[in-house]
């Protein structure tokens, strides 16, 4: 988790509106599956404009703003090029930046998309597998999502962008573990990126237990599933274990002992905006209980009042209630699954807000 750094201001603020949603649901994403968004880009700049004309009590504005035109996969409308040129007209300097991410869909339909990525930087782009064909596809919940992966990482590698691939581990996908490892080495990918002068990674990690990730838990390993992952795919792992985390039983008798609250949060601050301009701080799950408002019907005062001085029931939860009684509710002392520390208060987390959401419910 990172620290927490106090009251929220405005030095620096990014918003990501959900232009044209995601091509993949995959089962394993924190923000869940949200309906596809249909903006034209003068939305873009409509939504940018509320936020620059802002202004507190004291007259001061957002001082540095990055504009996205993406919450979820990058690049899925055919103006992607537009798009980014419009980001950087939007933003302050410095503020739109690509990060390791693009459009796997892309990649593989759109023989000009890597080439043109390879101007831009980072050079480097993440490609998410769960296992071999069946259990890939299951994972990203899209029938062919393996077979563009693996062409994606091929179209990078030609580009001179190097592909790092990420491996969710399921208890569905332990059995492909071993036909991945020796898929990585067929395909020669260390080698092949270190002759365009860039470093293959590939990671094994645990899925967050939130939003879509919620829904995965009877598939979360546990401490017996450990001797299943090929010592060989540790090996060249990135972190080898150590995304993996430990056991809850071991985790519980910290955590039951921690007095203080989660205080989750990004390392700058972040509003996402989803299809229907519904806003979220991009701290946790764009569930209900974290939700600032409407752009549209509450307005952007409300909406940035929510987000400075963190109303929401999450943000209060998340600033205020204990870890330990987090724990003491939600908490498995006998469970053998594994969890990194932040994980499992994440999960926590989404499981108090499930009762708060529950409850809401019952009385409207």
């Amino acid at each position: 988790m990172n620290d927490i750094k106090g009251v929220v201001d405005m030095e620096r603020l990014s918003i990501q509106l959900d232009m044209a949603g995601c091509p993949n649901r995959c089962r394993h994403c924190w923000l869940g599956s949200h309906k596809n968004g249909n903006f034209n880009p003068q939305a873009l700049q409509d939504v940018t404009k509320e936020f620059r004309a802002w202004r507190d009590e004291n007259g001061q504005g957002v001082k540095r703003l990055g504009v996205f035109s993406w919450w979820r996969e990058p690049d899925f409308r055919d103006d992607y090029r537009q798009l980014w040129e419009l980001e950087q007209e939007l933003s302050c300097e410095g503020m739109a930046r690509r990060f390791e991410l693009l459009s796997i869909w892309r990649l593989a339909r759109d023989e000009s998309y890597a080439p043109w990525a390879a101007a831009l930087e980072p050079k480097v782009c993440q490609v998410t597998f769960f296992g071999m064909e069946k259990i890939t596809d299951w994972g990203i919940h899209r029938k062919g999502a393996f077979a563009d992966s693996l062409l994606a990482t091929e179209r990078l590698i030609d580009a001179g962008i190097a592909p790092r691939w990420q491996i969710f581990l399921t208890k569905k996908g332990l059995g492909d573990l071993d036909s991945l490892t020796r898929l990585i080495y067929k395909m020669e990918l260390h080698k092949r990126c270190e002759a365009i002068g860039q470093k293959f990674e590939v990671f094994i990690t645990n899925f967050s237990p939130e939003g879509g990730g919620a829904n995965l838990h009877s598939e979360r390993l546990e401490k017996a599933d450990l001797r299943a992952i090929p010592q060989a795919l540790i090996d060249i792992s990135r972190d080898g274990l150590t995304r993996i985390g430990q056991t809850e039983e071991s985790l519980m008798q910290e955590l039951i002992k921690d007095h203080s609250p989660p205080n989750i949060e990004l390392d700058e601050p972040c509003i996402a905006i989803n299809a229907d301009y519904d806003c979220y701080p991009n701290i946790a799950e764009p569930a209900p209980w974290w939700r600032l408002g409407n752009l549209k019907t509450d307005g952007i005062n409300a909406i940035v009042a929510a987000f400075i001085n963190e109303t929401t029931t999450a943000m209060q939860t998340n600033r205020n209630k204990a870890i330990s009684e987090l724990a003491s509710l939600y908490g498995d002392a006998s469970s053998q699954k594994l969890y990194i520390k932040c994980d499992l208060i994440i999960r926590f987390l989404h499981q108090h807000g499930k009762e708060w959401i529950k409850c809401i419910g019952s009385k409207m």
